[in-house]
């Protein structure tokens, strides 16, 4: 084998090294889809989210749940898809600084279907932000 042709082999090694890392680091980015339980909102919440779907206007629909709910464009694009099969529940109310640890009572809330309503409870007790209210939420055990 000549020194060129070593020199060929080489680099074609090394090409491959190179596209088999970054498909490497391409798959550890990748994560599963956040499974949250459904989402209570309003029932006239839900009526606007369905004229909008009837107005074929599913972006301003998609819009309006996440100003509402403080959702990102994922979550809020599911609530929407939800809405098409049928009602989703209709929020709980709370009682701020209510008994038992936030904790405790985001977790009640949210195990029966008011995923929304436990968010909106830890960001109205704690000033957290949505993101990091949806995180403490979706985690509690």
């Amino acid at each position: 084998m000549t020194a060129l042709e070593l020199l060929a082999v080489l680099v074609v090694l090394v090409a491959v090294l190179a596209i088999l890392t970054g498909l490497a680091r391409g798959l550890s980015r990748q994560t599963a889809p956040r499974e949250f339980p459904p989402m209570a909102l309003p029932a006239e919440m839900q009526a606007r989210v369905r004229a909008l779907l009837g107005e074929n206007k599913p972006v301003l629909a998609v819009k309006e749940v996440r100003q509402a709910t403080g959702l990102g464009l994922v979550d809020a694009k599911r609530i929407v898809d939800a809405l098409k099969s049928g009602p989703l529940p209709e929020p709980m109310s709370y009682a701020p600084g209510g008994h038992g640890s936030i904790a405790d009572r985001a977790r009640d809330m949210r195990n029966a279907g008011d995923f929304t309503g436990a968010v909106s409870l830890v960001r109205t007790e704690t000033g957290m932000s949505a993101a990091d209210a949806e995180r403490f939420v979706s985690t509690l055990s």
